[in-house]
């Protein structure tokens, strides 16, 4: 499996074992805060259910997107994800925020981002015109503010300290 590719998985796995645990400690806090009179048995089995169901639609979506790869085309849209996975575009967007802290366009831009450095070290040659166009941007512009929001830096350093990585382990 490619590395960005483990990077993604990795991070969607990470996620999982956080939300359950803040859903555990959650669940533990409010059992101990409410008199059991108060707090009918049903409430836990209910909210358990629909995190539940709520991270397995967003572990969907990695997986789309890391497999078929919808992010290449630049119309690409919260409509058509939720197409894709059978919902609606508001129950996928309040579950796009919560489990990856980012809206539909920053979503869809890490993907991009993330493709146009897979992108790079499988082609040095490439310029950052060609990555932006290649990975679904609509303009360059755009991409070069993605790219330092998702990465932290512009992509000019990156590829360069990449490529002089490169060069070194050779």
């Amino acid at each position: 499996m490619p590395m960005n590719h483990l990077l993604v998985f990795g991070v969607c796995t990470g996620v999982l074992v956080l939300v359950v645990a803040g859903i555990i400690l959650y669940l533990r806090q409010r059992r101990n805060d409410t008199p059991k009179e108060e707090l009918p048995a049903a409430d836990f089995p209910d909210l358990i259910e629909t995190a539940a169901i709520d991270q397995f639609l967003y572990d969907r979506c990695c997986r789309y997107m890391i497999e078929k790869r919808p992010f290449l085309v630049e119309s690409f849209s919260l409509q058509d994800l939720a197409n894709v996975m059978f919902t609606n575009k508001s129950y996928l967007s309040r579950t796009l925020n919560r489990f990856s802290g980012r809206n539909f366009k920053q979503y869809v831009n890490y993907y991009r981002v993330m493709y146009s450095l897979e992108l790079f070290r499988n082609n040095m040659g490439l310029r950052i015109s060609e990555l932006s166009s290649l990975s679904g941007f609509h303009t360059e512009t755009s991409y070069l503010r993605n790219f330092k929001q998702v990465m932290g830096e512009q992509p000019s350093h990156w590829c360069a300290r990449v490529r002089r990585t490169r060069l070194q382990s050779k």
